[in-house]
């Protein structure tokens, strides 16, 4: 049961991240201007949380920071992926 709590989490992650970038490109956003209005002082923050390098993911904090920069409800982050 753990295990697969892991599993389904980690996959969550990787949607929310997914999100992320499809709506931040959706919406005409670098990472680095994304990063800007963030608070951070360059993007490579930002892109090593959207790819999950070591296992990085965002906080609801950054969500939230995201959500109004973006101008996107939160609860679109959660989304499922839509196949293309």
């Amino acid at each position: 049961m753990y295990e697969q709590l892991d599993i389904e989490a980690n996959e969550l992650l990787n949607v929310i991240s997914s999100n992320v970038v499809k709506i931040r490109k959706a919406k005409g956003y670098s990472q680095l201007k994304l990063a800007t209005e963030m608070g951070y002082s360059s993007a490579s923050y930002l892109g090593c949380i959207e790819i999950r390098k070591n296992g990085q993911h965002f906080n609801i904090t950054q969500l939230h920071k995201i959500s109004k920069i973006l101008d996107v409800p939160i609860a679109q982050f959660f989304e499922p992926l839509q196949e293309e």
